[in-house]
């Protein structure tokens, strides 16, 4: 490895947070999630990349509880996933056990 590279494989902590590199997946809509309810198709998707080692993962855009948090489907946006209601938080909820099993570190 190129030394001037050796920062980004090294642990890296800010605060209470601790990463095993600095390798940070950015946010990308991807669209995944009928209903705004993330299934088992997300969860291994973000399960793959802590598997690839990344330091931190910050998932898609999220909805929250307010109509206009994704256009309410006014920029033609679909099956974004939602970060409220009992449905979509079971989801996120086995999209975190699994990033977590796999060693990972995933934020919204």
């Amino acid at each position: 490895m190129r030394e001037e590279l050796a920062a980004l494989f090294a642990e890296f902590t800010c605060g209470p947070l601790t990463l095993a590199n600095r390798f940070v997946m950015s946010p990308m809509t991807r669209q995944f999630s009928p209903g705004g309810v993330p299934g088992d198709d997300v969860a291994a998707y973000y399960t793959r990349r802590a598997m690839a080692k990344v330091g931190l993962i910050i998932t898609e855009g999220v909805g929250v509880d307010h109509r206009s948090s994704i256009g309410h489907g006014s920029m033609s946006e679909e099956n974004i996933p939602m970060l409220h209601g009992d449905a979509a938080l079971a989801g996120w909820r086995r999209v975190v056990d699994s990033v977590h099993r796999a060693g990972g570190k995933i934020i919204p």
